[in-house]
């Protein structure tokens, strides 16, 4: 263990260990996978409001109401 570690490294237990710099947050492919199949299923499922509420048409008899005679 001799002089000084170079620049961006730090010595730990006898050996060099790289600091640790600015991170910049990106996402894997699995979590951009999760995404994709969430929103898919949430389609699926839930929808996203793209049909319209159509009220069930009322039922029509087939034979009329009792004919008097």
């Amino acid at each position: 263990m001799a002089g000084k570690p170079p620049e961006g490294f730090y010595r730990v237990r006898g050996h060099l260990r790289r600091k640790p710099g600015p991170s910049r947050k990106r996402m894997s492919g699995w979590t951009i996978a999760a995404i994709v199949a969430g929103s898919w299923l949430w389609g699926q499922f839930i929808g996203f409001g793209e049909a319209t509420e159509n009220p069930a048409p009322a039922p029509k008899p087939s034979m009329s109401a009792s004919v008097e005679r």
